[in-house]
């Protein structure tokens, strides 16, 4: 989602902003504080956005995963202006 959110701004989309799902699990152990990674962004679910209903909408596969087996839907969202 970071490369896409470059790739728009490089291409003249100044206000693109990368979302992603879930808790971030870029660093080893998190500092909420004072973050330095340069990639991490807000997961849609933090924006109360309903990812399930987002995702239904525009006809993507999603449903609650049974057990840790069960296959997995992972989606981000790049907005652009």
């Amino acid at each position: 989602m970071v490369k896409l959110e470059r790739g728009a701004f490089l291409a003249g989309w100044y206000k693109s902003l990368a979302l992603g799902a879930g808790p971030c699990s870029l660093c080893k152990e998190c500092d909420f504080e004072q973050c330095r990674n340069e990639d991490a962004r807000p997961s849609m679910e933090a924006c109360g956005i309903d990812v399930f209903a987002t995702a239904r909408a525009n006809g993507f596969p999603i449903e609650v995963l049974k057990d840790r087996s069960s296959p997995e839907n992972c989606y981000g969202l790049l907005l652009i202006e």
